[in-house]
């Protein structure tokens, strides 16, 4: 574990760097568009409505259910734009990487950046609209800053060790899309893992989902309600953020040095 840590310490002076490239891949996403960063919050907005006019009907004991529906959106939107991007880095940027001397671990990490800055553009609306429906502030809200600080570990770590799996593998990225679209109905987003029409069993198979935990404790900290991280659950986030991580940077030092002879 101390070895992992150093390996992550090592790395902290490439920040601005990773900083510069969310930048870029940002102008590249809104470039020519007319709204440009607007679309960030606007996107989460027009899902919400179509699942909330869709699903509604069967989730009338959720209340508020506009605000849990976006919430978990929001996150979700995270997950998918980080680990699309992600996954695909090393082998999008290789032109770069045959070019300059760049760490090739920075790629895989820069889109959770991007991941988080459309997050953050998505709150404002969120916001507006929580105020608007009146609700209590979350009690948990103070866990938020330490809850996103885990979230992008998780993300990055995923991300690193997908993105370097995929410069051997190509079909890694291809399958990716598929499986986040099944991970997404077996993630409590549009629904609550506590509704009684879902059965007993089921419930316990969604906590075998990774996401669920994350996406819980979101909504503790974003929804408040009967959301609640206790000591357990917060001590799960981490082990899961430091596993990912660990997962991901061992796996891309034992193959870094392949890695430019598969691009």
């Amino acid at each position: 574990m101390r070895r992992v840590w150093d390996h992550v310490a090592g790395r902290v002076k490439y920040l601005d760097l990773v900083a510069i490239l969310v930048k870029r891949e940002l102008k590249v996403k809104y470039r020519g568009s007319v709204l440009g960063y607007l679309w960030s919050m606007l996107n989460p907005l027009l899902f919400m409505v179509i699942i909330s006019v869709v699903f509604s009907f069967l989730m009338r004991g959720i209340e508020n259910y506009n605000l849990y529906v976006l919430s978990g959106i929001l996150f979700w939107n995270m997950v998918t734009v980080s680990l699309n991007l992600g996954t695909s880095a090393i082998v999008r940027n290789s032109s770069l990487l045959q070019k300059v001397k760049v760490p090739t671990w920075i790629f895989p990490v820069v889109p959770a950046g991007l991941g988080l800055t459309n997050f953050a553009l998505s709150i404002v609306p969120y916001a507006v609209i929580y105020v608007i429906s009146g609700r209590a502030m979350p009690e948990q809200l103070w866990l938020a800053p330490v809850l996103f600080v885990l979230t992008m570990a998780f993300i990055a770590g995923l991300s690193l060790g997908l993105s370097v799996l995929n410069v051997f593998f190509r079909d890694v990225s291809h399958v990716l899309e598929p499986l986040l679209t099944l991970t997404f109905y077996a993630t409590p987003v549009i629904y609550d893992r506590h509704a009684s029409a879902i059965p007993e069993a089921v419930r316990g198979l969604l906590l075998l989902n990774p996401f669920t935990h994350f996406i819980e404790a979101f909504r503790a900290v974003m929804f408040g309600g009967v959301y609640h991280v206790n000591v357990q659950e917060f001590a799960l986030l981490l082990a899961m953020s430091v596993g990912s991580m660990a997962g991901g940077l061992l796996l891309y030092k034992n193959l870094r040095k392949k890695i430019i002879f598969y691009l």
